[in-house]
């Protein structure tokens, strides 16, 4: 879907905000060939920005040495960076980001002139999908706490906002939890507010209710919003991730509760679409 397709289909909703912040999820992998084929097709689609994501541990020095000029020789800017490190268990890899790769990604983002982080809360097993209980316990909060303090004084040294994204299956996998957590922190650490994320399994049904209330508790500490589209999957264990304007999200309902700018992230790879706030 392109950039103008995606305003054209919500042009009630899609303000002036939404029309200069609208901008596209890149996922990069560990190639540069593959790197550069997903960046050019972001700019043809008529995106400007994007949050970048890639394999860390796959990628080489000569990867993140050239990755700056290709991004700008594409016109595009990088506003999130997607350094996805498990706050809770660092050693339990999600994403192919270990500890070493999150503190590069800091300097990485300097590189880009890139603003932001966005890291996984994180739970004790490296399966993103596979929960654990003890993901929800005091014990895995302090343990994000202790990682974010390990890493405080580089983060701040290079003004970066981290963005810490959750879901169902991990720590705070609900925005009164979050909340709880932000509130240990300090302000340049802030949420993604993921609607899908964020709603759990049995509120489903309440849906709406649901994403009211996320924007409510998490207000003052939101620093990107995906607003991919999901629907309950068949089995009623997870959520499917159907593509823009696919499924069951409230998009009206979830543009009026936006606040501050906006940036749309559609997958230049796969069908998940996920539209996202820089607050």
């Amino acid at each position: 879907m392109r950039r103008r397709q995606f305003l054209g289909s919500l042009a009630a909703i899609a303000t002036e905000q939404w029309a200069t912040r609208l901008g596209i999820m890149c996922q990069l992998g560990a190639k540069e060939t593959g790197a550069r084929e997903v960046l050019a097709a972001a700019r043809a689609a008529g995106f400007t920005c994007a949050q970048v994501a890639f394999p860390w541990d796959r990628v080489d020095e000569a990867f993140l040495k050239n990755l700056p000029a290709w991004i700008q020789s594409e016109g595009l800017r990088c506003e999130a960076l997607g350094a996805y490190v498990n706050c809770v268990d660092p050693t339990a890899v999600v994403m192919n980001t270990r500890t070493a790769d999150f503190r590069r990604a800091i300097t990485v983002a300097a590189e880009l002139a890139c603003p932001r982080l966005v890291a996984w809360t994180g739970g004790y097993k490296p399966g993103l999908m596979d929960p654990d209980p003890r993901n929800f316990t005091p014990a895995a909060e302090d343990a994000i706490v202790r990682f974010i303090e390990t890493h405080a004084r580089p983060l701040e040294s290079a003004r970066l906002r981290l963005a810490l994204e959750s879901y169902i299956t991990l720590a705070c996998p609900d925005a009164a939890s979050l909340k709880r957590l932000l509130a240990r922190l300090p302000n340049w650490v802030g949420a993604v507010m993921d609607p899908p994320n964020l709603t759990p399994l049995s509120r489903y049904p309440a849906r709406d209710a649901a994403l009211r209330e996320m924007f409510a508790t998490l207000q003052g500490r939101i620093t990107l919003v995906h607003l991919k589209d999901f629907r309950l999957s068949s089995n009623g264990a997870g959520y499917d991730l159907p593509g823009p304007l696919a499924g069951a999200m409230n998009y009206p309902l979830l543009a009026s509760r936006n606040s501050g700018t906006v940036t749309n992230y559609p997958s230049t790879q796969a069908s998940t679409f996920h539209q996202t706030v820089i607050g």
